[in-house]
Protein backbone atom coordinates (compact mmCIF):
# COMPACT_ATOMS: atom_id res chain seq x y z
CA UNK A 1 0.00 0.00 0.00
CA UNK A 2 2.79 2.60 1.01
CA UNK A 3 4.81 1.92 -2.59
CA UNK A 4 1.54 2.37 -4.53
CA UNK A 5 1.34 6.05 -3.00
CA UNK A 6 4.87 6.52 -3.41
CA UNK A 7 4.27 5.49 -7.12
CA UNK A 8 1.89 8.27 -7.53
CA UNK A 9 2.92 11.14 -4.95
CA UNK A 10 6.75 11.14 -6.09
CA UNK A 11 6.29 12.38 -9.58
CA UNK A 12 4.00 15.23 -8.54
CA UNK A 13 6.67 16.15 -6.13
CA UNK A 14 9.22 16.11 -8.22
CA UNK A 15 7.48 18.28 -10.58
CA UNK A 16 6.81 20.49 -8.21
CA UNK A 17 10.46 20.61 -7.04
CA UNK A 18 11.33 21.84 -10.54
CA UNK A 19 8.50 24.35 -11.32
CA UNK A 20 7.91 26.44 -8.38
CA UNK A 21 11.44 27.79 -7.99
CA UNK A 22 10.92 28.77 -11.18
CA UNK A 23 7.90 30.61 -10.61
CA UNK A 24 9.51 33.46 -8.74
CA UNK A 25 9.05 36.75 -10.79
CA UNK A 26 12.08 38.13 -9.33
CA UNK A 27 15.94 38.25 -9.70
CA UNK A 28 17.77 38.55 -6.13
CA UNK A 29 20.42 40.72 -5.57
CA UNK A 30 23.78 39.57 -5.87
CA UNK A 31 25.70 39.21 -2.13
CA UNK A 32 28.20 41.52 -3.04
CA UNK A 33 25.89 44.45 -2.65
CA UNK A 34 25.67 44.99 -6.32
CA UNK A 35 22.42 45.28 -8.49
CA UNK A 36 21.95 42.12 -11.07
CA UNK A 37 19.12 42.94 -12.89
CA UNK A 38 18.99 44.32 -16.51
CA UNK A 39 18.30 47.93 -16.55
CA UNK A 40 16.54 49.50 -19.81
CA UNK A 41 17.59 52.35 -21.69
CA UNK A 42 15.46 54.41 -24.11
CA UNK A 43 17.85 55.89 -26.76
CA UNK A 44 16.71 58.26 -29.55
CA UNK A 45 14.31 56.44 -32.07
CA UNK A 46 11.41 55.94 -29.17
CA UNK A 47 12.22 52.13 -28.67
CA UNK A 48 14.84 51.10 -26.25
CA UNK A 49 17.59 48.70 -25.85
CA UNK A 50 18.50 46.23 -22.82
CA UNK A 51 21.91 47.64 -20.99
CA UNK A 52 24.03 44.53 -20.91
CA UNK A 53 27.96 43.97 -22.10
CA UNK A 54 26.41 41.89 -25.17
CA UNK A 55 24.72 45.03 -26.90
CA UNK A 56 25.45 48.18 -27.38
CA UNK A 57 23.06 50.95 -26.13
CA UNK A 58 24.92 53.81 -27.21
CA UNK A 59 22.93 54.53 -31.05
CA UNK A 60 23.86 58.34 -31.40
CA UNK A 61 25.82 57.81 -34.14
CA UNK A 62 22.77 57.59 -35.79
CA UNK A 63 22.01 60.70 -34.95
CA UNK A 64 24.51 62.00 -37.67
CA UNK A 65 23.21 60.03 -40.36
CA UNK A 66 19.58 61.30 -39.32
CA UNK A 67 20.63 65.12 -39.72
CA UNK A 68 21.97 64.26 -43.22
CA UNK A 69 19.14 62.80 -44.32
CA UNK A 70 16.72 65.28 -46.20
CA UNK A 71 13.02 64.99 -46.41
CA UNK A 72 11.07 65.25 -49.69
CA UNK A 73 7.99 67.19 -50.66
CA UNK A 74 5.34 66.79 -52.32
CA UNK A 75 2.50 68.60 -54.00
CA UNK A 76 -1.31 68.61 -53.20
CA UNK A 77 -2.68 65.18 -53.52
CA UNK A 78 0.38 63.89 -55.55
CA UNK A 79 2.96 61.40 -55.49
CA UNK A 80 5.23 62.33 -57.73
CA UNK A 81 8.53 63.94 -57.25
CA UNK A 82 9.34 67.82 -58.11
CA UNK A 83 12.21 68.76 -59.41
CA UNK A 84 13.18 70.06 -55.80
CA UNK A 85 12.40 66.27 -54.36
CA UNK A 86 14.73 64.54 -57.04
CA UNK A 87 17.65 66.82 -56.31
CA UNK A 88 17.33 66.20 -52.42
CA UNK A 89 16.76 62.46 -53.29
CA UNK A 90 19.54 62.42 -55.58
CA UNK A 91 21.41 64.15 -52.20
CA UNK A 92 20.01 61.14 -49.78
CA UNK A 93 21.51 58.71 -52.28
CA UNK A 94 24.95 59.88 -52.55
CA UNK A 95 24.85 59.74 -48.74
CA UNK A 96 23.31 56.38 -48.18
CA UNK A 97 25.75 54.92 -50.85
CA UNK A 98 28.57 56.01 -49.44
CA UNK A 99 27.53 55.48 -45.38
CA UNK A 100 27.15 52.07 -45.50
CA UNK A 101 25.99 50.42 -41.46
CA UNK A 102 22.78 51.43 -41.06
CA UNK A 103 18.76 50.91 -42.89
CA UNK A 104 16.71 53.51 -43.37
CA UNK A 105 12.49 53.62 -42.62
CA UNK A 106 10.95 55.85 -45.64
CA UNK A 107 7.65 57.41 -43.75
CA UNK A 108 5.27 58.61 -45.70
CA UNK A 109 3.26 61.41 -44.58
CA UNK A 110 0.12 63.38 -45.63
CA UNK A 111 -1.49 66.61 -44.81
CA UNK A 112 -5.11 66.45 -43.10
CA UNK A 113 -7.57 66.64 -45.85
CA UNK A 114 -9.16 63.49 -46.78
CA UNK A 115 -9.78 60.40 -45.30
CA UNK A 116 -7.84 58.15 -42.98
CA UNK A 117 -7.42 55.27 -45.21
CA UNK A 118 -7.09 57.91 -48.56
CA UNK A 119 -4.33 59.10 -47.30
CA UNK A 120 -2.82 56.30 -45.71
CA UNK A 121 -3.10 54.65 -49.14
CA UNK A 122 -1.37 57.85 -50.53
CA UNK A 123 1.37 58.06 -47.94
CA UNK A 124 2.27 54.28 -48.98
CA UNK A 125 2.56 55.61 -52.43
CA UNK A 126 4.63 57.91 -52.15
CA UNK A 127 7.11 56.21 -50.03
CA UNK A 128 7.30 53.34 -52.32
CA UNK A 129 7.85 56.27 -54.86
CA UNK A 130 11.13 57.48 -52.56
CA UNK A 131 12.31 54.10 -52.01
CA UNK A 132 12.37 53.27 -56.09
CA UNK A 133 13.75 55.84 -56.31
CA UNK A 134 16.71 55.80 -54.34
CA UNK A 135 17.12 52.07 -55.67
CA UNK A 136 16.77 53.05 -59.33
CA UNK A 137 19.86 55.92 -57.90
CA UNK A 138 21.96 52.76 -56.76
CA UNK A 139 21.63 52.25 -53.22
CA UNK A 140 20.87 48.52 -51.96
CA UNK A 141 16.94 47.35 -51.41
CA UNK A 142 17.65 45.67 -48.14
CA UNK A 143 18.50 48.54 -46.45
CA UNK A 144 15.55 50.23 -47.19
CA UNK A 145 11.83 50.15 -45.76
CA UNK A 146 9.01 52.04 -45.41
CA UNK A 147 5.52 52.73 -43.80
CA UNK A 148 2.66 55.24 -43.95
CA UNK A 149 1.50 57.42 -41.66
CA UNK A 150 -0.99 58.62 -43.90
CA UNK A 151 -1.95 61.91 -41.63
CA UNK A 152 -1.92 60.80 -38.26
CA UNK A 153 1.84 62.29 -37.19
CA UNK A 154 2.00 65.89 -38.84
CA UNK A 155 5.08 67.71 -38.62
CA UNK A 156 3.29 70.96 -37.96
CA UNK A 157 -0.06 71.83 -36.64
CA UNK A 158 -1.97 74.41 -38.56
CA UNK A 159 -4.67 74.79 -41.21
CA UNK A 160 -3.29 76.78 -43.72
CA UNK A 161 -1.48 75.97 -47.05
CA UNK A 162 2.01 76.59 -44.95
CA UNK A 163 1.29 74.04 -42.61
CA UNK A 164 0.00 71.28 -45.01
CA UNK A 165 2.65 71.72 -47.53
CA UNK A 166 5.15 70.88 -44.93
CA UNK A 167 3.14 67.60 -43.80
CA UNK A 168 3.32 66.27 -47.21
CA UNK A 169 6.20 64.58 -47.34
CA UNK A 170 8.66 61.58 -46.95
CA UNK A 171 10.36 61.59 -44.24
CA UNK A 172 13.58 59.26 -43.29
CA UNK A 173 14.66 57.56 -39.98
CA UNK A 174 18.32 56.03 -39.48
CA UNK A 175 17.33 52.62 -37.40
CA UNK A 176 20.59 50.51 -36.76
CA UNK A 177 21.16 47.29 -38.90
Amino acid sequence: MFWRKASVLLPVLLIAAVLVPGTSGCRRDTDDGSDSTIVFTPDTLDYGVWDTDTLVTDLSWLDTHQANLRDVFFEYDSNELTQAATEALMQDAAYLMSNPGFKVLIEGHCDERGTIDYNLALGERRAIMVRDFLVNYGVDSSRLQYVSYGKERPFVTGSDEASWAQNRRAHFRALPE
